[in-house]
């Protein structure tokens, strides 16, 4: 009894970890994070394009307290550097979001 009681509690964990969630940020890169910095007199969407091509830095989200990796690498690219609302899981352990959809935020 105890056993189906933890077995089906496991299984709606795990199905509650693949739900799609909402994640709100900024587009940004995994080196830059907040600041865009690197190019001096750059705006924050000119260094955040050239620090992506330039490097093996990857797009990601900062949501004001962490910057997540995005799975999608080409979705995120004309969102740069603008307000965005994302749409995916999260998997902690890599600390990505698998990206379903990405929208501006208004």
């Amino acid at each position: 009894m105890k056993i189906a009681i933890f077995a089906s509690l496991f299984a709606a964990l795990l199905s509650a970890a693949d739900a799609p969630q909402i994640f709100t940020g900024t587009i940004t890169d995994t080196m830059c994070g907040a600041h865009h910095t690197m190019v001096k007199g750059a705006s924050d969407e000119e260094c955040l394009r050239l620090c992506i091509k330039s490097s093996s830095h990857q797009y990601a989200l900062y949501d004001g307290k962490s910057v997540i990796r995005l799975s999608d690498q080409k979705m995120p690219a004309k969102f740069a550097a603008q307000a965005v609302k994302v749409t995916g899981s999260y998997n902690q352990k890599i600390n990505t979001i698998k990206v379903a959809m990405i929208e501006a935020v208004k």
